[in-house]
């Protein structure tokens, strides 16, 4: 794919770098209890707290009826933001989501690196309010549409606060959450939930499933996409990923795909063993599904 220039070119570069292990936080990372998150004001290596906050979102069953203003039943989810020392103007803001394993460690260090180099952050915790504690063995508990749908509706509280840059936000997860954030900033959905032009700038989606593509492959007004999956990944198929970046490359879409050698699934997991979880729901030769908008 060729590079380009990125609306976030510090914000991607840094996701970037601590995604793919060559950066971590210099203080030993806290634990992750999820209850805790949602409760308790987490603190990072640096010394910036977090501020709990809560904020609507929805359960739409599927994008089709996401796009119509068909959102399912509501739910209040909890968060954190986390913004940087001493920011004296409207900070550019990353929203990260988890996938299906929860929230860990490696959330934390994206966290740490970027508001140290004055961004802000917003760790989205989807399960909680909705009573999940993970789905590993089953993603039926929450649908793909409404992992996208919380990643808007962050988006959307963002905006709210006068902190916040709303012209420059923007998002990234892994597994599940890496598809969250691509189909937030797909344009079918980021304009209809968000409105044309008032999308998210940029995002980084950490080895997502992306067995269901939109056939115009478009990207919301003014946005950029970095794709990053490990060639050995066994959950998900790096080449589907390969085919939506190509797809989106055709479309002269701002997209790059980063594939790394040897890589597994999860390869942002600073101190963590490979861990084999036979209960793990897989899909690396599910056929793709193409929508149209």
């Amino acid at each position: 794919m060729l590079r380009s220039k990125f609306a976030f070119p510090v914000t991607l570069t840094l996701l970037a770098t601590v995604m793919s292990g060559t950066a971590i936080a210099q203080t030993p990372l806290p634990k992750v209890d999820s209850s805790e998150f949602a409760t308790t004001p987490l603190v990072l290596p640096n010394g910036l707290r977090g501020e709990l906050v809560k904020f609507e979102s929805a359960n739409p069953v599927d994008y089709g009826p996401l796009m119509k203003g068909e959102m399912g039943k509501a739910v209040t989810l909890t968060a954190q933001l986390f913004l940087p020392a001493n920011a004296k103007s409207p900070v550019p803001t990353v929203i990260e989501t988890p996938g299906s394993g929860n929230l860990g460690p490696h959330h934390i260090a994206h966290a740490d690196t970027l508001t140290s180099a004055g961004l802000g952050v917003l760790i989205v915790y989807p399960f909680f309010g909705r009573g999940i504690k993970d789905t590993i063995a089953d993603q039926g508990q929450l649908t793909f549409a409404a992992s996208a749908y919380d990643v808007l509706a962050a988006a959307k509280y963002l905006r709210t606060r006068k902190e916040i840059d709303p012209e420059r936000l923007g998002a990234t997860g892994g597994s599940r959450g890496g598809t969250a954030v691509m189909m937030a900033i797909a344009a079918p959905v980021s304009d209809a939930v968000l409105g044309k032009g008032k999308g998210l700038r940029a995002v980084v989606a950490g080895y997502p499933w992306c067995g269901v593509q939109f056939r115009s492959s478009r990207l919301a007004d003014g946005a950029s996409l970095l794709i990053m999956s490990g060639d050995r990944d066994n959950w998900v198929s790096p080449q589907q990923c390969q085919d939506a970046a190509h797809a989106m490359d055709v479309a002269k879409q701002d997209v790059v795909m980063e594939l790394f050698p040897g890589a597994l699934h999860a390869f942002d997991r600073a101190g963590v063993p490979r861990t084999e979880i036979p209960a793990a729901v897989t899909s690396t030769i599910y056929p793709t599904i193409y929508m149209d908008d």
